[in-house]
Parts: C-alpha cells; structure tokens; sequence
C-alpha cells in the first residue's frame, strides 16, 4: 500500500462532503486499481463503498463513461464516471460490492489477496551482486513483478532490475524461484506515474 501524503489527507477531507453520497458510508484508503479492458490503466483508491469509489487516475475518464476497476479482494467491478475534477473521478458501481473484503487477510479460497498485476511483455536487465542476466518481465504491479529466471537465481538475492527500453531501474529481493520463473518484490512501491509508463509499453 502506497503510503498517503499530508496533502492527499487534507484535499480528501476538504473534497469528502462533496464526493459522498448522503447515508452511503465511505472507507478511506490507498489502493492501486486496475482500469480493466483491451488498454489496462491504472488509478489510486482514495475511498470506496459499496456503491462506488473515488480514484486518481493517469488518464482521466469523462463524465458518462463506463468502466471496469479491479482492486486487492475484489474481482473487476464495472461502473459509470459520475464525475471529474482534475485528476480525480467518482464512480458509481453498477451493483453493490462486497467493499469490506479489501481488508481481508484471506480469500475465500484460502488465497492471499494481491493488489492486481498488469501482464506485460518487456525486456529486463537483471543484476544480482556480481550476476547479471537478460530476463523477460511477464507480469508486474505497484509491489513487485515476476520475470523469466536463469539456473542458480535464488530466494532473498537482492539486486535491481532495469526495464527496457525506458532504463527505469528498480531495486528490491528475489521472494520466490519456480518453474524458470522468479519473482522480484521492490523495495518500495512504485509510484503510480512510473507504472502508468511501463505499462503503456506493454
């Protein structure tokens, strides 16, 4: 979870009156969301309902559209824009969701509940102290990311991974190697810009 800033707090509780709905209960947070369709995009979770949420988006919907969200504990939930200011967007789901799984630690299945990934097909040159490799990056999210492995990568190496061709470079540790594939948690959640911008070369 991206933590919030000062600012983010202060323009939240002066905006609230004006984006809640009156009797519809709100839960404040930060979470990454997941624009869902042939072009995935991504936004920030300010605060969510069952009747809707409001978000930051990279690229911003108009009033009227119809989009398709998807957020940590719930499936992709589809809904219309009721609104926009500046970067933000209210939206209004078109059934109620089941909002309070966002804070569960445990699916129903027994899973992990996960921010959602954006699957990419992108080049990376990985470093791990002397160890350096091509790899391909298969899927990645605000947290993390899961790319091709080479023999001898293991658990809890720390490194960096650049992504091609932006040279964004990213740091963080190996959290688990299966199958010619490892996956690569960052240090620090990426900003929601430098996603945006890796996914777009997708």
């Amino acid at each position: 979870m991206v933590e919030r800033t000062a600012m983010e707090q202060v323009e939240q509780q002066q905006s609230a009156p004006a984006e809640r709905r009156s009797g519809k209960r709100h839960s404040a947070v930060l979470l990454l969301g997941k624009l869902c369709g042939d072009v995935p995009g991504v936004c920030l979770v300010h605060n969510i309902s069952e009747h809707g949420l409001m978000a930051r988006f990279v690229d911003v919907p108009a009033v009227g559209d119809s989009v398709c969200v998807e957020v940590r504990g719930l499936a992709p939930a589809r809904g219309t824009v009721r609104w926009v200011r500046g970067q933000k967007a209210g939206i209004q789901f078109d059934s109620s969701q089941p909002y309070e799984r966002i804070f569960s630690t445990e699916n129903e299945d027994g899973t992990i509940p996960r921010p959602p990934r954006f699957a990419v097909t992108l080049g990376a040159d990985v470093r791990l102290g002397d160890c350096k490799f091509a790899a391909e990056m298969i899927d990645i999210s605000a947290g993390g990311a899961k790319l091709t492995a080479v023999e001898g990568v293991q658990a809890g190496q720390a490194g960096h991974i650049t992504v091609r061709p932006m040279g964004t470079a990213i740091f963080g540790t190996i959290c688990w190697v299966k199958g010619g594939r490892f996956g690569f948690r960052f240090v620090s959640p990426l900003p929601i810009d430098t996603l945006a911008t890796i996914i777009a070369r997708r």
